[in-house]
C-alpha cells in the first residue's frame, strides 16, 4: 500500500521501473478503506486524493470500479466511501498479505521498514495465495522446505577447487523405485566437482583406461558430446537441477546424460539415463 506516487521516469535499473497497474492502484485503495473503516473512519473522495496523492480523474475510474467489482456501495452526495461486506473481506485478505510479506522481508532480507514496506506493496497484488500460506507458515512456525533450481552459478556457493562427491547413474523409465543403469558399473561411484571462477562442471570418470562408448549429456532440447579429459568426462554444472534446502547449499543434482557405442550419431529415448549426484 503506497501513500504517494513516484514520479514517472525509467533509471535503467532492474526493480526500479515497475508500473502500478489500475488493478494495483485498486487494491491500494482498497487497503486504505479497510484501515480506515476498522479505525471507524469515513473517508471522502476529495479526501482520498490527498490522502494518496491522485487526481479526481483517477478517484472517480478507480471508484467506479470498485463499485463495478462489489467493493464499494455507490456514492451519495455526501462522496462518502463505504465499503460492502465483500469488500470488508477483501480488504482484509489485502492488508494479511501486506503485513506477512513486510514481517518476512524484514526477518529474511534483513530490510528496514520502509524498504520492506514499499517492496512488500509491490509484491502483494501479484503473489498466489499458496506464497502467503508459505509466508505465513515461516513467519509462525519457521517452516522451510527443499527447493529445486536450475542454472545456479556454483562458484557463489562453493571456493574454487576440486571436489569429490558420489554418483548414482538410473534408468529414467522407472522411477519409484529407481533403478541403477548397467553403466553405473562401468564407472566410479566418486565424481569430481571442479568450481573455477563463472564455470564449474562434473567429470566422470570410467574404471577401465580403454571406455571405448561416448558419453552425451542433454542441454535443454539439444544433446552434446561430453569431452573426455584426464579427469573424466567433462559435463557443465548447469544442466542440472539443484535440489537445495535450509541445512546444507545443495543436497543434490539431477542431468540427463546418455550413452552411445563409437559407431552412432546421437542419442536416442532408450538411451537415456539420469545422473544424480549427492552433494554434501
Amino acid at each position: 500500500m503506497e501513500k504517494g506516487n513516484k514520479l514517472d521516469g525509467f533509471s535503467g535499473k532492474i526493480g526500479e521501473n515497475i508500473p502500478s497497474t489500475n488493478a494495483e492502484k485498486e487494491e491500494d485503495l482498497l487497503e486504505t478503506l479497510y484501515l480506515w473503516w476498522n479505525r471507524g473512519k469515513q473517508i471522502t473522495m476529495s479526501e482520498i486524493c490527498i490522502h494518496l496523492n491522485i487526481t479526481k480523474h483517477e478517484i472517480n475510474y478507480l471508484v467506479k470500479q470498485m463499485v463495478k467489482h462489489g467493493y464499494l456501495k455507490e456514492p451519495g452526495k455526501s462522496k462518502v466511501l463505504e465499503l460492502t461486506d465483500f469488500g470488508k473481506t477483501q480488504g482484509a485478505e489485502c492488508l494479511t498479505r501486506h503485513q506477512y510479506l513486510t514481517q518476512f522481508l524484514q526477518m529474511v532480507c534483513g530490510l528496514d521498514e520502509e524498504q520492506a514496506q514499499e517492496d512488500a506493496c509491490r509484491m502483494e497484488h501479484v503473489v498466489s495465495g499458496g506464497v502467503i500460506q508459505g509466508v505465513c507458515e515461516f513467519l509462525k512456525y519457521g517452516n522451510t522446505y527443499d527447493r529445486v533450481a536450475k542454472n545456479l552459478n556454483l562458484d557463489t556457493m562453493y571456493e574454487e577447487g576440486n571436489y569429490i562427491f558420489r554418483m548414482g547413474i538410473y534408468l529414467t523409465e522407472q522411477r519409484y523405485p529407481r533403478v541403477l543403469s548397467e553403466e553405473f558399473y562401468e564407472f566410479s561411484e566418486k565424481i569430481c566437482m571442479q568450481i573455477k571462477k563463472d564455470t564449474s562442471y562434473f567429470y566422470l570418470q570410467p574404471i577401465t583406461g580403454n571406455y571405448s562408448k561416448k558419453l552425451w549429456y542433454k542441454d535443454e532440447d539439444r544433446w552434446i558430446k561430453a569431452q573426455r579429459t584426464e579427469l573424466g568426462f567433462r559435463i557443465p554444472s548447469d544442466i542440472f537441477s539443484f535440489t537445495l534446502s535450509t541445512v546444507v547449499p545443495i543436497t543434490e543434482g539431477d542431468g540427463i546424460i546418455a550413452f552411445t557405442a563409437e559407431e552412432e550419431e546421437l542419442p536416442s529415448d532408450t538411451k537415456c539415463r539420469e545422473l544424480n549426484v549427492h552433494i554434501w
